[in-house]
């Protein structure tokens, strides 16, 4: 009996030869565990509904009133929550996003927070930081860290240019 609580990714190793060598592209998927995917669903959620409605009332608030860099802030992080809508219903699909969201809280809290901290002063207030390393702690557990290494490192990578036929040489 299958276990009901890994999916199988879209696939069942299959057994025929592909037509090409890019064909592999999708087969042979490393199961994920139905937990991952339904805790990284909802991840995804809570990033649509806390942080978009967050950046939507920043950016119907007081756009106008902005410079650059601060607005450049909150329409990336709209950006994102928009992008998210995608990881409710595909998250192993939208699965960058969330590793996006590990590196820039993993660099805004070293290069940011970390300094300030050391030297015993207050840590800037843009990004909460205790948030920040509960939420990365907690991707840390959802993401299908083989599935990841899988699908980003020993995929054959998609061709730079068409292979000339034979018949035009």
């Amino acid at each position: 009996m299958k276990n009901k609580s890994v999916i199988d990714n879209e696939s069942v190793c299959e057994k025929n030869k592909p037509a090409n060598e890019y064909d592999s592209i999708q087969h042979c998927a490393p199961a994920v565990a139905l937990w991952k995917t339904w805790g990284l669903r909802l991840i995804f959620a809570a990033m649509v509904i806390v942080l978009g409605s967050k950046q939507l009332n920043y950016i119907l608030e007081g756009a106008s009133e902005w410079d650059r860099w601060r607005g450049l802030g909150h329409s990336m992080l709209f950006a994102l929550a928009l992008f998210a809508i995608g990881g409710v219903f595909r998250p192993l699909t939208f699965l960058p996003i969330m590793l996006y969201e590990i590196v820039w809280k993993l660099v805004w809290l070293t290069v940011v927070a970390l300094p300030p901290f050391l030297s015993g002063q207050d840590v800037p207030n843009i990004v909460n930081a205790k948030a920040s390393i509960i939420g990365i702690a907690v991707l840390m557990v959802l993401i299908p860290w083989r599935y990841v290494w899988w699908k980003y490192f020993t995929q054959t990578i998609e061709p730079w240019r068409r292979k000339k036929a034979d018949g035009n040489k």
